[in-house]
């Protein structure tokens, strides 16, 4: 999820409050920066990402997901006038807090080299935001939904998104993702229309390998 949107945050919960984690929420504001189009992280990765004009940074936020890890989001998006956002990059670092036990690990997805180093790859269209939120109301996905949405911003009811995700070190207790994601409406189909018999259920591998095609033309990874 990230907007992960389905999946992958339903593994974490147990152990720690979002105070507790204050000095290091207060750590990562001095570290991480976005100046103009690039974000820089000095650590846990090393990055430096920069996006297409056409994304506007909106804000960063810090939170402590699902009780048992960190997480630090930065936004950048494509809206229309009236805040609607047609296509949207979420960078998130997340890492669980140290006494809570768990590994990352997305070894059954295929994989992609990014800035020479390997992240897992899969892309997904959701149907319902509202179902998948009402589902998992305390997950990454909503709390980015919410951020958005005080900030005058309002996705579709049904999109597609890309994920990119890099575990870290050998513990496999941090890493590092780049979500992309579009409103659905663009692509002129509705998400019934990928259903078994609809009438573009034969075009969803392409239509998602197209996704991911915009998804890397939008941000380069800078040396």
């Amino acid at each position: 999820m990230r907007w992960r949107l389905v999946s992958a945050c339903a593994a974490l919960c147990a152990v720690l409050s979002v105070s507790a984690v204050a000095p290091a929420q207060q750590q990562w504001k001095k570290m991480r920066s976005v100046r103009g189009q690039v974000l820089t992280s000095p650590y846990q990765p090393p990055v430096r990402l920069k996006f297409n004009r056409a994304f506007k940074y909106v804000g960063r936020q810090y939170f402590v997901l699902y009780e048992r890890a960190r997480a630090e989001q930065f936004y950048f998006v494509d809206a229309d006038r009236s805040g609607r956002i047609r296509r949207l990059y979420i960078v998130q670092f997340e890492g669980f807090l140290s006494n809570a036990e768990g590994r990352y690990d997305y070894s059954n997805q295929k994989t992609v080299e990014l800035g020479g180093e390997t992240y897992a790859a899969n892309a997904q269209i959701v149907p319902s935001i509202t179902a998948v939120l009402k589902q998992n109301p305390d997950s990454d996905a909503a709390r980015a939904v919410a951020f958005l949405r005080g900030k005058g911003y309002e996705a579709g009811e049904s999109v597609m998104f890309q994920r990119f995700v890099r575990v870290l070190d050998e513990t496999r207790r941090n890493e590092f993702i780049i979500i992309y994601v579009e409103d659905l409406s663009g692509t002129g189909l509705r998400a019934a229309d990928f259903d078994e018999g609809g009438k573009a259920a034969a075009q969803k591998d392409r239509i998602l390998e197209g996704l991911s095609a915009r998804a890397l033309k939008g941000f380069v990874i800078l040396k």
